[in-house]
């Protein structure tokens, strides 16, 4: 049961969280974190939803769904919420520093939490892995893939070819980013690991997929 409503709510006043630990904490209940609720939901598998905008907070409740309004970041919130019991923690926070300020008040104090977290571009991923955070998805990177892959049948592709194209890409993606963490500090090295990554790549491609495609 929620203690107040919008109406009651001031800037450093935050709801008080009642009830029993649930497995699942979101912290940010915006367009990816309601999407996450929902399946959980249809799941039957309990979970406890934050979100700081009191806009946003007003927003959801008014289509019936339950959200805690307060700062994910508060160590005392999250104790409220029972992150010491709770098995995975969702971060949903669209601003990068924010996000990255959570993860790490999650990862100092309640290490037994899985994280898992969108991240907003390449750059936000490579410190998320900073931090510590192992599982995450880059938002527009997969909505992306997706586009590529039908303009590339819209240009006379098979669906075939097209798929097979984009999941070669996605795959040394993810590995290359996942070597990119050492040297993103240092831009010379990055922008070097980019381009030799971008031919290795059309190597790759042109070894298994037939990259070329005719446009009439």
């Amino acid at each position: 049961m929620l203690k107040r409503w919008l109406g009651d709510v001031k800037e450093s006043e935050f709801d008080t969280i009642e009830g029993n630990h649930n497995p699942v904490i979101i912290a940010g209940f915006g367009r990816v974190g309601q999407i996450v609720g929902r399946m959980l939901t249809l799941r039957h598998i309990p979970f406890t939803a934050l979100e700081r905008s009191p806009e946003q907070v007003d927003i959801v409740r008014r289509f019936g769904n339950r959200v805690y309004y307060g700062e994910p970041a508060r160590l005392d919130l999250l104790r409220a919420a029972h992150a010491d019991k709770a098995k995975m923690f969702v971060l949903a926070i669209d601003n990068a520093e924010d996000s990255l300020k959570i993860a790490q008040v999650v990862r100092r104090h309640f290490p037994q939490l899985d994280i898992y977290a969108t991240a907003r571009d390449r750059f936000h991923a490579l410190r998320l892995l900073d931090v510590g955070v192992k599982y995450f998805v880059r938002e527009t990177f997969h909505s992306s893939l997706k586009l590529s892959e039908v303009v590339l049948q819209g240009l006379g592709d098979s669906q075939e070819r097209a798929m097979e194209t984009v999941s070669v890409f996605a795959a040394f993606d993810e590995e290359l980013l996942q070597k990119q963490q050492a040297v993103q500090h240092d831009e010379s090295k990055l922008i070097q690991s980019a381009k030799e990554a971008r031919a290795e790549l059309q190597s790759l491609l042109e070894s298994g997929v037939d990259g070329e495609i005719r446009i009439s």
